[in-house]
């Protein structure tokens, strides 16, 4: 087992945030995590969409700084929420509002990662927002979306798993009630 160095990190219960060596800083655990397992409900100011953009424009956050938590409201995220990465096949997803947990075991040394499109509502169009993926997975994407883009075997992965927001399963179901058709949703102007 690789030994993580601690005097290039930060340290935190559970956790070393590091450079990942591929795309900036990473959280990684500390210790093993078993499937099902909270590892952390992510904290942050709760916004509405207006206030997200506003920040933007401002330069006060980046677009990527904060989790979707309602069709138009974001969590402007606390320093180390916004740390932990995407991965198209990631170890972990999110439950109820802004909780994170373990989608299958994972071991001391590796980095915790989330599918960024799983938390991302159907309200959010690709012209409106999408990331280039650099995960390197077997399953990699290439591109982040909003969960509609992920795959639906994938996407089962997470239903099964119990890791899917609250709002982000009442807008599948209603979707799926509509033959697939998306509601309409209010015009995000960025």
């Amino acid at each position: 087992m690789r030994k993580i160095k601690k005097t290039i990190s930060k340290k935190h219960p559970k956790f070393i945030v590091k450079d990942t060596g591929k795309y900036g800083m990473g959280v990684f655990t500390d210790e093993n995590i078993k499937k099902g397992t909270v590892i952390k409900v992510f904290n942050g100011e709760i916004i509405n969409f207006d206030e997200c953009i506003k920040r933007i424009h401002t330069g006060a956050e980046i677009q990527s700084d904060s989790l979707q938590v309602g069709l138009e409201m974001d969590m402007d995220l606390d320093e180390l929420s916004r740390t932990f990465n995407h991965s198209c096949d990631p170890n972990a997803g999110h439950r109820k509002i802004s909780e994170l947990i373990a989608i299958r075991n994972i071991k001391r040394g590796e980095e915790i990662t989330y599918d960024y499109s799983a938390t991302t509502g159907p309200n959010i169009p690709k012209s409106l927002w999408t990331m280039k993926c650099k995960c390197g997975s077997k399953i990699c994407r290439k591109t982040i979306g909003n969960v509609l883009t992920i795959p639906k075997k994938q996407l089962d992965k997470y239903k099964r798993a119990g890791a899917l927001q609250d709002y982000i399963k009442k807008e599948l179901e209603i979707i799926k009630k509509n033959g697939g058709k998306l509601p309409k949703y209010k015009k995000i102007i960025i």
